[in-house]
């Protein structure tokens, strides 16, 4: 999956093999690439001009996954270390070119406490790794981190 568009593969064969490595991206994630790479790859395959369905049916999976990421966040919190799995779905949608305000709404939500407090102490002011390819979003994350509130 990684290679897609770089060394091997169109857009053809992306949109085609879409919903498999979607699917085993967000449900057997030691399969699979980070949500970074696989969200990001949609942006390269230009993916906001395909037909209004697919677009729809792309953005309902990312505001599942993100739900699903944000549980499996909670759960490890509650047994001693908080994960990142949250985080890399919003980083992977701002490199597919999404606005992250739903997802961070849901983040200042009072269940997601827990995952918002990790964040603030774990991210500098500055985007680093996948983060300094998805600037925007980066400053939407910041904005909640800093202030509070989307």
């Amino acid at each position: 999956m990684s290679g897609a568009f770089l060394t091997i593969g169109s857009v053809e064969d992306f949109r085609y093999l879409l919903p498999r490595i979607l699917e085993v991206s967000a449900f057997e994630p030691e399969n699979a690439n980070n949500p970074e790479i696989v969200l990001g790859k949609l942006s390269l395959a230009g993916w906001q001009s395909w037909p209004a369905g697919e677009t729809r049916a792309i953005r309902t999976f990312i505001d599942a996954w993100f739900d699903h990421a944000l549980g499996d966040d909670l759960l490890e919190a509650e047994q001693g270390w908080v994960g990142w799995d949250a985080e890399a779905v919003l980083c992977g949608a701002s490199r597919a070119g999404l606005p992250l305000a739903s997802w961070l709404a849901r983040l200042c939500e009072p269940d997601a406490a827990l995952v918002l407090a990790d964040m603030r102490q774990r991210l500098p002011d500055d985007p680093f790794g996948f983060w300094e390819t998805a600037p925007e979003g980066y400053r939407e994350l910041q904005t909640i981190l800093t202030k509070g509130r989307a």
